[in-house]
């Protein structure tokens, strides 16, 4: 039986992410592939960026915000994140704030040899823990990140050296900007968090 209260707050415009992934997909037959991600930022307003590791065999060494494919068992989009979170950071949602938005590309699906549509969704959240623990098998290394270091695509370290951000995509990338844009839109009172 689906729990009555999620383990997290989320505002009432993410409503339509509370079905699970075959619900979703129902409700939106254009996408076959359904994946999300999380932005996350400290106390300093910097974004959490995590390396995949080397030997993965889907983008090795390019920085992303946490984030997966929402599996057939998560209870809902939101729970998606919250799962991949955990996984990804060892953090733990506790808050939604937002959807950042979303991107889509096609795909051939190498075992179908079938175009696929895959769509990605972000959104911001809060984490209750401060301290990141990466899962070795799939991430190498994390930092925040400002929004100049996303938009430059280098972190700018004082204590080492400087970290060239490779991105998956263009639009992978325009995205963090943008959560950097919104989050200081919303903070100055120019747009609705909702």
């Amino acid at each position: 039986m689906p729990e009555s209260k999620p383990p997290f707050e989320y505002p009432s415009a993410l409503d339509k992410y509370m079905v699970n992934e075959e619900e979703f997909l129902k409700q939106n037959t254009q996408h076959q592939v359904l994946v999300i991600g999380a932005c996350i930022f400290n106390s300093e307003g910097k974004l959490l960026l995590i390396q995949r590791a080397a030997d993965e065999h889907a983008f090795p060494n390019f920085w992303e915000v946490p984030g997966g494919k929402v599996d057939n068992t998560d209870q809902s989009v939101l729970h998606a994140v919250a799962r991949e979170v955990k996984e990804e950071t060892g953090l733990t949602v506790s808050k939604f704030i937002r959807e950042v938005g979303s991107l889509g590309w096609d795909e051939v699906s190498r075992r179908t040899g079938e175009p696929v549509h895959w769509h990605k969704l972000v959104f911001e959240v809060e984490v209750k823990d401060e301290v990141v623990v990466l899962d070795p098998v799939e991430h190498q290394n994390h930092l925040f990140a400002s929004e100049t270091d996303v938009s430059n695509d280098v972190c700018v370290r004082s204590e080492s050296e400087d970290v060239v951000l490779t991105w998956i995509s263009p639009p992978n990338k325009a995205l963090n900007v943008d959560a950097f844009r919104d989050r200081a839109a919303r903070r100055n009172g120019q747009v609705d968090a909702n």
